[in-house]
């Protein structure tokens, strides 16, 4: 029997016996990134004003606000990795962070959205009141909110994942992580260490290698890199790009391109020799740049990976090998034994002397499920999701989840991609979830609607018999795509962005429990 069909129950907060009265709005959207951003014009355009945006930070912006990081940039095309609706005047193909935040900020003037949001609005617990039909909101700021929907629009890569390193409480210089990026700290001229070789390191550590007197990375399991075709735009380019037939033109090139790979990560009756040949293309290029950068045979053979692409994160890097390759760069593979006032003592007994350090160590995601959730959901007979997630993450369509009405997750599990932009996934759930909530507001008799168990348990059987036809969940290796990086995938999608969205077309009133 499944997990869900026993729902955890935890004592629900006891929000009424706060002083300060909720603020009342038809809809809370908790979080200012991109799908934040998307539900609340996607509610704008279909007239429903009443709604307000809560973000934890003191900026709107989500991800491009938070990870500032020393080139830190998006590593899929902009002409995809945007809003579909939305131009902008790109400089590159792939953005920058500054640039990535700088279109953030022009969406949200072009639809005034500044004047719905509320920042520093940590929130900690969400609790449905079946009396009222209302959610109850409550951050750690002491505000509280009530709404008859929730758009839980808070980041899958929110919580940042820092590796219990003995004696790194000893250190005495300044450490932190990659996205929470110290910019107090003066790094150049200094010895840095960066801990971590996934996107993140390979960004950061082109960025200032050149800067520093010396950069000691720590290096863990091999990843596949591999190069990207990269270019700066001209002026002219760049106001031919953003008119909308070109712009829509190119999009479409680029969302075909992408979406054709997920033939290499799906294992498609007949593609198998196809799949082989694209990833059999890929080794090649990546063998012959380690061979061009790395002269040491130890490191190069430590840096070709021994499972299938796709398995983890692909990291497209024009940069990142050439800088391994400098003067003031070392690479260490012993693996780190602890931290220690100075520096690193490796675990083969070398002691590296550092001024700082940094964890690129990525983010939880969906691998650990006690860090999913960013705050408590309370649902019908308190049952409680994050405990239920722990157990089994369940969901319909990524979105809704039975027992929680009026509860929509826009990065829910299995909604993430692991070949295409994040972006396409995002706007097919905001749609979906505009749709709904549009749907339910029409209906007066009706009060909320309430995820079909029938259903949910039908989707996720189809989703997991679909998930064990891929790379993410045969290959061998961990990644942050899986429960406790080794088990179920649990964060990506086993769908094309195509299927996706066409899954998520149409919202249908008869797939959920109508509350009346």
């Amino acid at each position: 029997m499944s997990a869900s069909a026993h729902p955890a129950t935890d004592e629900r907060p006891a929000f009424a016996s706060s002083p300060r009265q909720p603020r009342y709005s038809e809809t809370v959207i908790i979080g200012t990134g991109f799908s934040g951003l998307l539900a609340a014009i996607g509610l704008q355009k279909r007239h429903c004003n009443d709604f307000v945006l809560l973000d934890r930070s003191a900026e709107l912006g989500g991800t491009w606000q938070v990870n500032s990081y020393p080139g830190a940039e998006v590593d899929v095309p902009t002409s995809l990795y945007s809003i579909s609706f939305i131009a902008y005047p790109f400089t590159k193909t792939f953005a920058p962070q500054s640039e990535l935040l700088a279109y953030t900020s022009h969406v949200i003037d072009t639809f005034d959205l500044r004047k719905h949001a509320i920042t520093n609005q940590t929130v900690t617990t969400l609790t449905y009141d079946e009396s009222e039909s209302l959610w109850h909101v409550e951050t750690a700021s002491g505000e509280r909110y009530a709404a008859r929907f929730v758009i839980d629009a808070s980041g899958v890569l929110a919580n940042p994942h820092v590796p219990g390193i003995q004696g790194a409480d000893t250190f005495q210089g300044p450490m932190f992580h990659s996205g929470h990026w110290d910019h107090s700290v003066s790094w150049e001229g200094k010895r840095v260490g960066v801990i971590g070789s996934g996107c993140s390191a390979a960004q950061i550590v082109p960025a200032i290698a050149g800067k520093v007197s010396r950069l000691t990375l720590f290096m863990g399991k091999a990843q596949w890199i591999l190069p990207r075709l990269d270019r700066h735009y001209g002026a002219a380019e760049r106001f031919v790009r953003t008119l909308p037939g070109i712009r829509h033109l190119i999009r479409l090139l680029v969302f075909v391109f992408y979406d054709i790979r997920f033939i290499a990560f799906r294992r498609y009756p007949g593609t198998t020799t196809i799949s082989r040949l694209i990833k059999g293309h890929y080794r090649r290029r990546l063998t012959k740049h380690l061979e061009k950068y790395i002269k040491d045979d130890k490191l190069r053979r430590h840096m070709s990976p021994d499972y299938e692409l796709g398995c983890r994160r692909v990291i497209p890097t024009n940069a990142y090998l050439p800088a391994l390759a400098r003067e003031n760069v070392d690479v260490d593979i012993s693996w780190i034994k602890r931290i220690t006032p100075q520096g690193v003592l490796t675990k083969d007994g070398k002691e590296i002397p550092l001024d700082v350090i940094v964890y690129a160590t990525g983010y939880f995601a969906y691998s650990n499920m006690k860090k999913a959730l960013t705050f408590q959901v309370y649902g019908l007979g308190g049952r409680n999701l994050n405990s239920e997630w722990e157990t089994e993450a369940v969901s319909y369509k990524g979105i809704t989840v039975s027992g929680y009405p009026n509860y929509f997750k826009v990065n829910g599990p299995n909604t993430g991609t692991g070949h295409s932009s994040q972006l396409s996934y995002m706007e097919a759930a905001t749609d979906y979830i505009v749709q709904a909530v549009c749907a339910v507001k029409r209906d007066k008799s009706l009060k909320a609607i309430d995820a079909r168990r029938d259903l949910q348990d039908a989707y996720v059987a189809g989703m997991r018999r679909k998930m064990r036809r891929t790379v993410w969940q045969n290959a061998t290796c961990t990644a942050f795509y899986r429960k406790n990086m080794t088990e179920e995938v649990t964060s990506l999608s086993p769908e094309p962005v195509t299927g996706f969205i066409l899954s998520r077309k149409w919202f249908r009133l008869s797939d959920y429990r109508l509350l009346k």
